[in-house]
């Protein structure tokens, strides 16, 4: 999930360990959201758009990540439930009523 910490920390001349204190967290986790390496929980989510001067939704930029339907490995069955199975030789199965 895309934010704007650092931007927004840069503009208030804070340090990650500035807004780490002030959140009650570790500066190293200031630093993985900053990278997009950790989504903070919802109320640290508030807690930093307060820190920083914003709302969570200015903060934080979500992208739902968009999956792939992979045609040999998806099977419907005719109530439009599906069951998946590995690759790994198992055959398409009749649908259970």
């Amino acid at each position: 999930m895309e934010n704007k910490i650092r931007e927004l920390r840069r503009l208030s001349h804070l340090s990650q360990e500035d807004v780490a204190h002030i959140a009650h967290v570790s500066r190293q986790t200031i630093n993985a959201i900053e990278n997009d390496k950790y989504d903070p929980e919802l109320t640290l989510a508030f807690k930093l758009a307060e820190t920083l001067g914003t709302t969570v939704d200015e903060l934080f930029n979500y992208q739902p990540t968009v999956v792939k339907r992979k045609e040999n490995d998806v099977f419907w069955c005719e109530k439009y439930q599906c069951v998946l199975w590995k690759r790994a030789g198992i055959e398409k199965r009749n649908a259970v009523n």
